[in-house]
């Protein structure tokens, strides 16, 4: 498992931490500012989910003591550390967000989120990978349907916090797997 120097990218919601930050981000958008979000939401018709995720997440501070973070996901992510492997953190929250966790935590190498109008999910993660930072074999440690696109792309699949659903599909592929049994207790 560790003996090999892939670069591992690590989702966050649902995989890092148990919330998404884009819910989190909208819903105090939609009780401290209705009536921007809804002009945003008009917008959002016409520029897409990456330009929402934006203007919902431009003033959000993350309330990082409130998060429920997984402890095996970060356990894992210090062992392949100390292996000396390259750690990232990548998401489809937005790159504001992103920085706040990647902040304060400081274990990732650096940390890619949605942002230029580029939704940061499925195979736009493969693509920003391969194409921007020209890394053509890695590891992923993900947690949800979103993910099957980019282990197709990995030696493993890397997981945790899964449905059962998902554990059915994760098992009838011929890929090698390794699940990290979800902690996020306090």
């Amino acid at each position: 498992m560790m003996n090999d120097n892939r670069i591992l990218f690590v989702d966050l919601d649902g995989t890092l931490i148990k919330e998404d930050l884009t819910n989190l981000a909208f819903f105090e958008c939609l009780k401290e500012r209705p009536l921007k979000l809804f002009s945003y939401l008009i917008i959002f018709l016409f520029r897409g989910k990456a330009y929402l995720k934006e203007k919902v997440s431009k003033d959000y501070i993350v309330p990082i003591e409130k998060l429920k973070f997984n402890k095996a996901s970060i356990s894992y992510i210090k062992t392949v550390k100390n292996h000396h492997r390259v750690v990232y953190l990548i998401s489809g929250s937005h790159q504001l967000l992103v920085n706040q966790i990647h902040k304060h935590l400081k274990i990732f190498f650096e940390s890619f989120g949605t942002k230029n109008n580029f939704n940061m999910i499925g195979m736009n993660k493969v693509k920003f990978i391969k194409d921007e930072l020209k890394i053509l074999e890695f590891d992923y440690l993900g947690n949800s349907k979103q993910d099957l696109p980019i282990w197709n792309y990995t030696k493993k699949i890397i997981y945790t916090n899964i449905s059962s659903s998902l554990r059915k599909t994760i098992n009838s592929t011929k890929l090698d797997k390794h699940e990290i049994k979800e902690d996020f207790s306090n």
